[in-house]
C-alpha cells in the first residue's frame, strides 16, 4: 500500500476546496485530472481507477463511490491498494469528493443511480 501525507479540508459547496481535497489525497494515485496516472500509480501493481472516463464512472453509483472511498477497494471487491478513507473524511467530505470525481468525467451526463459494481 502506498500512503501519502493526508491533509483534510472542509469543502461543503465549494468547488475549489473539493478540488484541493482531491489533489492532496487522491491525485497521488489517480492523477490531478483523474486519468489514473498519478506519481504513485507507477508503484502500484494495479492501475488506479480512471475517474475521467465517463464510460466507467457513469456506471458507478454515488453509493458505490461512497463505499469505496470510505471503506476501501476490498469493500467492493476491487483492489486492496485503494485505502479506506472513512476514518479521515467526514460524510460531507466524501460527498464532496464524489462531486469532484463526477466533474472529471468527460461524458456529457452521468447518473447517480449507476450500478454498484
Amino acid at each position: 500500500m502506498v500512503l501519502f501525507p493526508v491533509e483534510i479540508f472542509s469543502a461543503e459547496g465549494n468547488a475549489a476546496a473539493r478540488k484541493k481535497i482531491y489533489k492532496m489525497n487522491c491525485s497521488p494515485c489517480h492523477g490531478e485530472e483523474g486519468k489514473g496516472d498519478g506519481v504513485g500509480a507507477r508503484l502500484l501493481p494495479v492501475k488506479p481507477a480512471v475517474h475521467s472516463d465517463g464510460n466507467i464512472m457513469n456506471n458507478r453509483s454515488d453509493k458505490y463511490l461512497s463505499k469505496i472511498i470510505s471503506k476501501g477497494g476490498s469493500a467492493v471487491g476491487r483492489s486492496t491498494y485503494m485505502p479506506a478513507w472513512g476514518g479521515l473524511f467526514s460524510d460531507q467530505q466524501i460527498r464532496d469528493l464524489i462531486a469532484h470525481i463526477r466533474s472529471l468525467t468527460r461524458s456529457l451526463s452521468h447518473s447517480s443511480k449507476g450500478v454498484d459494481r
